[in-house]
């Protein structure tokens, strides 16, 4: 499964109407894919006519509620295509995360548990870099990155790319950069000078493919279907197959680590395969550490875990049939959350409670 985020911070790019036919295009490949509305304004959901109101649980359910899943929220367009749609409280997350742990990577560890089965996710993301769209950048192994042919795009791109050389330092995790030329009316000499600019500074990052200008997107929208649902627009469907095909001939890794397991540990902590659960708690100076929760009816004793004398971790296999578990270490008769997952609810002191979904 290949994770592709469509960001911008300025606003007017044509994120939107690339996220909606590229996916469309990709399904005209015969792919699956899962579009994600990350964007408060919901316009990703509007352009193919689904609202808020059409399901139960949205993005902001997805990133605030440990125990709603992907598949809790997708909405289905066709047999190729589904969406998690938005709505305007979606920009309120940003405040009710604050001081939360590991808020940035709440997307990614809700898809790594992902049981559908697609080729791709598509994200579109909100003309900002906040906590929403470095959700999606840490959710991503590759960004498209759409410039209408403008001065302003110029400089925003340099900067855009500046913010995704940090993200690779601090997460340890190299993102695949494609740079679309979108809007562009090849006719004029302006246009031709911006695509050169592109070349000159960013063609190493710069896609073959490019996108027209067309009052075409603005008909899809009224209809609430991507430019495959409307007649008389044979080019602007011909450029998003192309793009397509060329996105699918670079291949990329999605996450690239040190150690993919580590990664999958630091996004949702326990590891799951069947009904064998490991525990894993980084204490190397502890005496003692014990697991508790609702599967041991919060007993102090709990359950002893071995250490690792050399790396100073902690581990312990349990066996748990499907459910939602709540649970805590205990260190040296320090009850502590798990520091590792994302995923907690608060109990009844008011303390958070790790949370492992089975």
């Amino acid at each position: 499964m290949r994770t592709v985020s469509i960001i911008n911070q300025k606003g007017g790019c044509g994120k939107t109407t690339v996220a909606i036919n590229l996916s469309a295009a990709l399904c005209e490949l015969g792919r699956k894919v899962l579009l994600i509305d990350m964007d408060p304004q919901s316009h990703a959901s509007l352009g193919l006519d689904v609202t808020y109101h059409d399901v139960q649980h949205t993005t902001y359910d997805l990133l605030k509620d440990p125990r709603i899943r992907v598949d809790d929220c997708c909405f289905t367009i066709n047999q190729h295509l589904d969406i998690i749609p938005s709505s305007p409280i979606l920009s309120a997350v940003e405040q009710e995360l604050a001081g939360k742990a590991a808020r940035e990577t709440r997307l990614a560890s809700k898809l790594s548990k992902l049981s559908g089965d697609y080729d791709y996710v598509i994200i579109d993301s909100p003309p900002n870099v906040g906590l929403l769209t470095f959700n999606a950048l840490v959710a991503s192994g590759e960004v498209i990155i759409p410039v209408e042919p403008s001065y302003f795009s110029l400089q925003g791109l340099s900067r855009l790319r500046e913010t995704l050389e940090l993200l690779e330092n601090e997460m340890r995790q190299k993102v695949a950069i494609h740079v679309l030329v979108n809007n562009i009316e090849k006719r004029t000499t302006f246009s031709r000078d911006i695509v050169g600019e592109l070349e000159r500074y960013h063609n190493e990052v710069l896609l073959d493919t490019t996108i027209s200008h067309s009052v075409k997107y603005k008909e899809s929208v009224l209809r609430g279907v991507s430019i495959f649902g409307i007649s008389r627009a044979d080019k602007l469907q011909w450029e998003f197959l192309t793009l397509a095909r060329e996105l699918e001939e670079r291949q990329t890794s999605l996450i690239e680590t040190e150690d993919i397991a580590d990664w999958m540990v630091r996004l949702h902590g326990p590891q799951v395969a069947g009904d064998e659960i490991t525990f894993t708690l980084e204490a190397p100076g502890a005496k003692k550490v014990c697991l508790t929760g609702d599967f041991t009816n919060w007993s102090h004793e709990g359950l002893q875990m071995l250490r690792d004398e050399k790396k100073g971790v902690w581990t312990i296999k349990a066996h748990l049939p499907s459910g939602d578990y709540e649970y805590r270490f205990i260190v040296d008769d320090v009850w502590i959350k798990d520091p590792k997952n994302v995923d907690s609810v608060l109990n009844e002191f008011g303390q958070e409670n790790s949370l492992l979904i089975i």
